[in-house]
């Protein structure tokens, strides 16, 4: 076999991707595959980038904070491609930083060698908005189409001279037009005019014999800008082919080479490996979700279910359909981070931070689970990624440091490990000497979530236990499903508490919409069963809100209801394609809101013990999980039914069955054709 690439080299290049696959999974935690896929990718390029004829578009994308960004520029670090590596940041229109200005740097340095380009922040250079997909005029980052879909982009340099050469033809025009001639290239009318005009002290312009027309500092210009157009290479071969020309053919011939140097010229990066990253809320519908109480692994399983046609299909509410087809099928989706991943993270930074610290001051430095515990719980919030666990980590540790090492100096105490717990709402110290305590220092920390979630044991909790027990009860007797988990007190803003469900249904039938309704209307009827209609608060304005949305969405766009009629809303009379009569509509809705309600008030009635029992525990503990509910149920007197798992979800796929195996033992008998053949013979042979 012959090749271009010794073998050594080619060994050398598997070496290093293989070393990068290994160091970034140590620093990179709960990505393993994704790192796998990316190497994978990007192993092509790396040996084959000079036969490339289109660059190789990798799209990454997923929540904010996931590390999208930090892992491409580690792994340029890692393949020794830092100088030959451009980064855009698509969300800066304007300025020194946006894409126009930066690219032209990327423009100027190219040097034909293999480059690495990411394009950050790729969803803010939408190129379609609206329900409608309008186009967006004057995209500025429009460039990055061609870029990415052959490499090969037209591009304007700017040129050193360029406007002082344009300034210089101008002049010259208007200087002829007032009259002065030349011969072979020397001016040799009206000399003084034009020596005034082109600022030519009077000491040079007194040998009226050499006085050039186009200035002698014009002919390096004239060279750079179009030398290799006219063959020009030497100041006198311009010098030559200006004594040729008239007056007129001079100023053409300038005019001619200012529009050659203004000229765009194509710039080829067909080698590039081009890496596509950004955030799409479209496809990460739990990006909006800020909650710091829902559990990390159910976003992680959320984001999992995520697919590259879902991907497409949230494209398509950015960028046209011809811009999609440029991405390729390169598209690599993050999930959002497990707890086990935020947990490394967190030993990760902690293990780092002890390390400088032995470094700078000879001590051992270690953390009890407690510190790994309160970061976690004070900086997790699963859809803004590690960013705010970094600074939950500073807030609560290192911002305290010098406090306890100042104490050394203070004290003079003789120590070679300091041991950090923390009770409470301190961070305590122990110094240690040869693993015997000789000291204690301890300072308060602030824990602003820890502070929220507290149980306050008050009506607001008492209240928001019920409310949300009557959710569950529902759940779990007409849904047949036990909450995740059940909370009475939350650090959201916007909610008191909220029970999560997981329902293995992912489809709505019809004879579910009032079983549904029943149980988003529960907190409300609930608090009226166990309180009193007249001490029910406004807190089930949302259940009501939604419930009255689930219902228009099921009657009015999903055919749920009497008739399969798209209804259109009255204020909106443009949607052509709509009905508008609402009045049967909105009664179905009005009926199946009262049917909803009663059958949640039967229901909470008749399992009212289980309702109190919840409430109970909820309003001295701000959250039930899903194994204790069970406890509680376990002991409580209920009409359990059989909960729903993953055999009970074949419903649809059994009866599809069951009525094939009707239909063909509807089939009369038919002879088989072998028993056919054998009676022909038979009746020949006779």
């Amino acid at each position: 076999m012959r090749t271009t690439i010794s073998q050594a080299d080619f060994l050398e290049k598997q070496k290093i991707l293989k070393n990068a696959q290994t160091i970034l999974k140590s620093e990179f935690f709960g990505i393993d595959n994704i790192i796998d896929e990316i190497i994978d990718n990007v192993s092509s390029w790396f040996f084959l980038a000079d036969i490339q004829e289109k660059p190789v578009v990798i799209n990454l994308w997923g929540l904010t904070g996931v590390g999208k960004t930090s892992l491409v520029n580690r792994l340029v670090e890692l393949i020794d491609y830092k100088n030959l590596f451009y980064k855009f940041d698509l969300g800066e229109k304007e300025g020194n930083f946006s894409f126009r200005e930066t690219l032209n740097d990327l423009c100027e340095s190219n040097n034909n060698s293999p480059i690495i380009i990411a394009l950050d922040e790729i969803q803010h250079s939408r190129t379609v908005i609206g329900p409608f997909r309008e186009e967006i005029e004057n995209d500025k980052n429009r460039m990055i189409w061609e870029l990415i879909d052959s490499g090969k982009i037209q591009h304007v340099e700017w040129k050193r001279g360029l406007s002082f050469f344009e300034d210089t033809i101008y002049k010259l025009s208007y200087i002829l037009n007032a009259g002065v001639e030349i011969t072979k290239g020397k001016v040799t009318k009206k000399i003084k005019l034009y020596c005034n005009e082109m600022n030519i002290d009077d000491f040079d312009c007194e040998d009226t014999r050499n006085i050039w027309f186009v200035p002698k500092n014009e002919y390096e210009n004239i060279i750079r800008f179009a030398g290799d157009y006219f063959n020009l290479h030497l100041q006198q071969d311009v010098q030559n082919l200006l004594m040729s020309y008239s007056a007129k053919e001079t100023i053409e011939f300038l005019k001619k080479v200012l529009k050659i140097a203004q000229r765009p010229t194509i710039k080829n990066f067909s080698n590039a490996l081009i890496f596509i990253l950004g955030n799409l809320d479209e496809a990460y519908t739990m990006s909006n979700n800020f909650s710091a109480e829902i559990d990390a692994d159910e976003f992680f399983r959320m984001s999992k279910q995520i697919t590259v046609p879902q991907i497409k299909k949230a494209l398509q509410q950015r960028f046209r359909n011809e811009q999609i087809a440029r991405l390729g099928n390169i598209h690599i989706i993050y999930p959002a981070l497990n707890r086990k991943a935020y947990e490394k993270i967190i030993q990760a930074e902690l293990n780092k931070f002890a390390k400088r610290l032995f470094e700078k001051f000879n001590l051992k430095i270690s953390f009890d689970k407690s510190v790994n515990t309160i970061i976690y719980d004070e900086g997790v919030y699963p859809t803004q990624g590690v960013r705010p666990i970094f600074t939950s980590v500073h807030q609560i540790l290192k911002s305290k440091i010098s406090l306890f090492i100042s104490e050394i100096f203070l004290h003079s105490i003789d120590t070679d490990e300091l041991s950090f717990f923390v009770d409470e709402n301190r961070l305590k110290c122990l110094y240690l000497l040869n693993e015997t305590k000789v000291y204690e220092k301890q300072v308060n920390i602030t824990t602003t979530l820890s502070d929220i979630r507290k149980n306050n044991k008050d009506d607001m909790q008492a209240i928001t236990a019920v409310h949300e027990s009557g959710h569950a009860v529902l759940s779990i007797i007409l849904l047949k499903t036990i909450p995740d988990v059940i909370y009475s007190v939350t650090s959201d803003a916007d909610n008191n508490g909220f029970s999560y469900l997981n329902l293995t249904w992912k489809y709505i039938s019809r004879k579910e919409i009032i079983p549904r309704t029943a149980m988003i209307l529960g907190g409300y009827v609930a608090e009226e069963l166990i309180f009193g209609k007249e001490n029910l608060t406004a807190g089930a304005n949302s259940d009501i809100k939604k419930a009255t949305e689930f219902l228009s969405q099921m009657f009015k766009q999903n055919g749920m209801g009497q008739l399969p009629i798209l209804y259109g809303t009255t204020a909106i009379r443009e949607e052509k394609d709509t009905y508008h009569n609402l009045d049967i509509v909105e009664n179905e809705i009005r009926k199946t809101i009262e049917e909803a309600k009663q059958l949640a008030e039967i229901t909470l009635t008749r399992e009212r013990e289980l309702l109190l029992n919840l409430s109970d525990y909820l309003s001295d503990n701000r959250l039930l999980k899903q194994n204790d509910i069970r406890k509680i149920i376990e002991k409580t007197d209920i009409s359990m039914p059989t909960l729903i798992n993953k055999e009970t979800t074949a419903f649809y796929r059994t009866l599809l069955k069951q009525q094939i195996q009707k239909q063909e033992s509807l089939k009369p008998s038919i002879p088989h054709f072998n028993n056919v053949l054998s009676l022909n013979k038979e009746k020949h042979s006779l």
